[in-house]
């Protein structure tokens, strides 16, 4: 059974989910879609960067994943098939790829296929799902498109520390209003060295002896908790209630973590 995925900043509104699910089913005998998110913010590299890299590897070998976020192409983006550990990425060459794999993805090449339409306006519906069929049928990749030795690079978005600090950074906002840090735990617990320790998020600061171990540690609804993520990253939110409306986050905002 041939598994495809959808990662869009599409929303629930308009009909283009369904859309693309219908040629897939249509033209990929016995394929099974899989829904990941279409909830990106329109245009968001970054979370959409975030959530392929935390969801998609959990698949297995063979999958093929369409990722559809400000896809066109430009003087510098194209559109790429990405082979990273015997998976399959369609996307936009728009630095999303080079955010997810770096330099260790196995093959890229750039889709040299025919549009389905005369007009340009909807990628994975007139071309990626026509490459993903094409993938689906065992056409070898050098088939669909010019070899690629490397991805448009992106300027990665680091976190900084020293022996008594990280500068972070936000890469997600779930749906809860939870903020998905740049830092894993691994490294948290390296640099804390099981030190108390503070998160400072704009003006608002508070104190914490150790890390929770999950949401449910927190005595109050509204307070604070700093925890981890299944997928190993720190996560920074408030029990039952939205840290991104209370706390004003956005992507990419910076937050202070000092360990005393």
């Amino acid at each position: 059974m041939q598994i495809v995925t959808l990662t869009t900043d599409w929303g629930n509104k308009d009909f283009f989910a369904g859309m693309v699910k219908g040629k897939l089913y249509s033209t990929i005998p016995g394929v099974n879609v899989v829904d990941i998110t279409h909830g990106i913010e329109p245009f968001d590299l970054t979370s959409t960067s975030f959530v392929v890299k935390n969801a998609c590897p959990n698949f297995p070998k063979g999958t093929i994943h369409i990722i559809d976020v400000r896809s066109f192409i430009t003087k510098t983006d194209n559109f790429v098939v990405v082979e990273y550990q015997e998976q399959y990425y369609i996307c936009t060459d728009n630095k999303i790829p080079y955010s997810i794999f770096g330099d260790k993805f196995t093959t890229a090449v750039e889709i040299d296929v025919h549009w389905d339409s005369y007009f340009y306006n909807f990628a994975a519906y007139d071309l990626f799902c026509k490459v993903a069929a094409m993938i689906a049928q065992g056409l070898p990749l050098e088939k669909i498109g010019p070899r690629k030795d490397e991805l448009n690079k992106s300027q990665a978005i680091t976190y900084i520390n020293d022996e008594n600090s990280i500068r972070a950074y936000i890469m997600y906002i779930d749906s809860y209003g939870n903020a998905y840090l740049n830092v894993t735990y691994e490294k948290f617990a390296e640099i804390s060295r099981n030190r108390s320790f503070s998160v400072c998020i704009q003006s608002e600061e508070k104190k914490f002896s150790t890390i929770f171990d999950s949401f449910g540690s927190a005595s109050k609804d509204s307070e604070m908790v700093v925890t981890a993520s299944s997928t190993g990253y720190i996560v920074v939110g408030l029990k039952i209630a939205s840290a991104e409306q209370l706390l004003h986050l956005k992507v990419r905002d910076p937050i202070l973590i000092k360990f005393f």
